[in-house]
């Protein structure tokens, strides 16, 4: 007896197992609700993007150079060590709440 195979869309997909910020999955699980498709669609595609150069961000060094430029150019003075801090935890905060 012979038995026939049929490839489907399902066997070219594998089950994997992360740790991923909850900050992170709780987003892409709001993204998947609102749009009406699955949580692992809108990972799939963040992945995809991301892996591809989509929406890729430029590295910490030349966001620094490109902010020092800036604060040069307009005649900022440099934050204390102390005001740096500040700033950076609050923009952290901000980027896990998402916004």
């Amino acid at each position: 007896m012979m038995r026939t195979v049929r490839k489907t869309y399902n066997s070219l997909m594998e089950r994997t197992e992360t740790k991923i910020d909850r900050v992170l999955i709780e987003r892409a699980r709001r993204r998947a609700r609102r749009e009406g498709r699955e949580e692992s669609d809108v990972i799939e595609d963040a992945l995809r993007r991301y892996l591809d150069g989509e929406d890729r961000r430029p590295g910490i060094s030349t966001s620094l150079d490109e902010a020092r430029d800036r604060r040069e150019r307009e005649g900022v003075s440099e934050l204390s060590e102390e005001e740096a801090m500040k700033l950076a935890v609050h923009e952290q905060h901000a980027l896990r709440r998402g916004e």
